[in-house]
């Protein structure tokens, strides 16, 4: 069978080891410490924190079909409730949502070690540069450690980390145009169950731009009130280099400001930085896949940072190699 290494564990990565592995020998290699990318699910003691992606929506039959088993398998139900808009501490009407909002259960996470299991996956490696080759692909990790050989590789993260893996192989193009935009996520535990009657806010001022009440998703403890909030993107372009131990204090007193009721005492505070969190414009390429040089690629920057169109864009790319045999 064919030898595939795919670069990154998020959901495009984990979802396209999945479409394969009746058609080749898959492992997977992961930079972080866990699976998931920016579906994840922090634990902070007691708390769990979903301070990535908040949730998804569903628009095509394709993505429908792909979710199904994990809905009978319960890793997947509706958060629904009431989501507001919020302006100078006040609230100042309700936000309609048009969709169906889904989620991981018990956390965001929950969907890829699903499908991470089974698999051969390598966490806190990072694959260094390919180099030219006339054959197989020989990889290394940037610490010298010789990783294998493959037929294929396929990176599923950033455009500039995509640019800088296959820079020795091939000059991309298109992907100097992608631009990601970074994020802040505040996680914080307060000691009390959440007392308000709606689950997510939009914050129209300051800092913060999205509230996600994390305690009334399905799945969670709702004894005591669990928050993520977001930041805008301009907000954290311009903090990209202050240390997030400095940063949950402030952004602590942005969402105190943002909230139109005082918060309880919160026993976690803390910050983290997304360098990458979503695709800003992009010309929606589609995956790509030269299997003369053995590299191919998918990600947010060939459709957009949607998880239904990151899934769908790995596919569809499983689709095309297991078409070319």
């Amino acid at each position: 069978m064919k030898r595939i290494a795919i670069i990154g564990a998020g959901i495009g990565g984990l979802a396209l080891a999945s479409a394969l592995r009746d058609v080749a020998l898959v492992t997977v290699f992961e930079k972080g410490r866990g699976v998931g990318g920016r579906m994840a699910t922090r634990r902070e003691g007691e708390h769990s924190f979903d301070h990535g992606a908040q949730c998804f929506t569903v628009r095509t039959t394709a993505f429908q079909a792909w979710l199904k088993p994990l809905t009978a398998a319960g890793l997947v139900d509706e958060w629904s409730g009431p989501v507001v808009n919020l302006e100078a501490g006040r609230l100042i009407g309700p936000r309609h949502w048009r969709e169906r909002h889904l989620v991981g259960v018990p956390g965001m996470n929950a969907i890829a070690r699903h499908l991470a299991a089974g698999h051969a996956v390598r966490t806190e490696v990072e694959v260094a540069p390919l180099g030219p080759s006339a054959g197989a692909m020989e990889l290394v990790s940037t610490g010298g450690e010789p990783l294998g050989e493959y037929d294929l590789v396929v990176s599923t993260t950033t455009p500039h980390q995509t640019r800088a893996l296959f820079a020795g192989v091939l000059a991309m193009p298109g992907l100097d145009r992608p631009r990601m935009k970074p994020c802040h996520a505040l996680m914080v535990a307060l000691d009390a169950p959440w007392r308000q009657d709606w689950i997510a806010a939009k914050v129209l001022d300051g800092p913060i731009k999205w509230i996600s009440i994390d305690s009334t998703k399905p799945g969670r403890d709702r004894a005591r009130a669990s928050i993520v909030a977001h930041t805008r993107s301009s907000w954290s372009r311009h903090h990209a280099e202050t240390p997030t131990a400095l940063l949950g204090d402030v952004l602590f007193d942005a969402l105190g400001r943002a909230m139109p009721a005082p918060l309880s005492s919160a026993n976690v505070v803390k910050a983290h930085r997304w360098r990458s969190a979503l695709v800003g414009k992009t010309e929606r390429p589609g995956p790509f896949l030269d299997h003369s040089l053995g590299i191919a690629a998918t990600g947010d920057w060939t459709a957009s940072s949607r998880i239904e169109e990151v899934v769908l864009s790995a596919l569809e790319l499983a689709r095309r190699i297991a078409a070319t045999g």
